[in-house]
């Protein structure tokens, strides 16, 4: 094993509602199966994350202070402990630690990056498999048509998992109209504003509640077809989401999902889909940043100043290759 001199890692940390502080913490030992990681790249996961940083996200925990903030990591391996095989320093892994400089991870907590793939595309190996748990779910036939509601993040990843998948006929309606390219760049058949979707459209089989929002699910509810399913795939950390008339008169099954169904098994998929053709998920981070104005972006994502779909946070220093 090479033994490592970064002791201690610098991790970016909520103290209270809207206060970030960068703090120095000791790392643990290397054990036998661990690997010590150097971060190249974090994300924003703006959905999940700005409710947190403001202090009022819907959860079933009360909030312990200091919080990490963070969960979407890809760095290089620095040094390994003596039963680690499944890596080698210098290659590049997806984490799921979040903003610090430096991280102990077990090995089966690793996602191996292949030659080829940018951080950014890496990243997004953790929200996409989130995102397909949610599709998995439903399992939509190639035939069927699906409604998402919402082109934010897991909005977006839904659609791109859905063509995937091979289900072409997907329409989107997102409230932001500078969304909506991106959407149609994804391969969304349509993509509306609530109030412009046309009346007469309905009977959708699935359909996917991505925004947070009651009055999205309430959509949801009467554009699907008796007997359609319903994925609520949004943290649901914005607002309760409601039952209307529809869910019972037309029988709706609604299933809830969450974190992803196997990082390891999907990663495989995932950048295998990348190696063969663009996929235009790059674009989902329109604002990229260094780690130094992480405090300063929470900050403007709060005020309202910025929206975008995500923030990708470079942690290599200027200069270095």
């Amino acid at each position: 094993m090479t033994i490592h001199e970064e002791q201690v890692t610098e991790r970016l940390c909520l103290l209270a509602p809207g206060q970030l502080a960068w703090l120095n913490e000791e790392l643990p030992p290397l054990g036998p199966q661990d690997v010590l990681v150097r971060t190249s790249a974090t994300a924003i996961s703006i959905g999940s994350e700005l409710p947190v940083y403001r202090g009022d996200a819907r959860t079933s925990d009360a909030f312990q202070y200091p919080r990490k903030m963070g969960y979407e990591s890809v760095g290089a391996v620095v040094a390994r402990g003596d039963a680690v095989r499944r890596v080698r320093p210098g290659e590049r892994v997806v984490c799921f630690y979040g903003q610090q400089t430096y991280a102990v991870v077990p090995q089966d907590r690793l996602i191996v990056v292949p030659q080829g793939i940018s951080d950014a595309l890496a990243i997004l190996s953790i929200l996409t498999c989130d995102a397909a748990k949610g599709v998995r779910k439903l399992a939509p036939r190639p035939e069927e048509t699906a409604l998402i509601t919402g082109a934010g993040a897991i909005g977006l990843l839904t659609l791109f998992i859905l063509r995937a998948y091979g289900v072409s006929q997907i329409d989107v309606v997102e409230l932001v109209p500078e969304r909506h390219s991106l959407a149609r760049l994804l391969g969304a058949r349509h993509v509306w504003r609530p109030q412009d979707m046309p009346a007469e459209t309905s009977a959708y089989p699935v359909a996917f509640e991505c925004s947070s929002r009651d009055q999205a699910f309430a959509l949801l509810q009467q554009k699907v077809q008796p007997q359609g399913r319903i994925c609520v795939t949004a943290d649901g950390n914005v607002e309760p989401l409601t039952l209307t008339p529809e869910f019972h008169e037309k029988e709706l099954q609604i299933v809830g999902s969450s974190d992803g169904w196997d990082y390891q098994q999907h990663a495989a998929w995932y950048f295998h889909i990348l190696q063969q053709h663009p996929t235009g998920l790059e674009n989902l981070f329109e604002v990229r940043i260094t780690r130094h104005e992480l405090i300063s972006t929470f900050e403007r994502l709060a005020a309202g100043v910025i929206h975008p779909v995500k923030v990708l946070i470079s942690y290599i220093p200027s200069g270095v290759p």
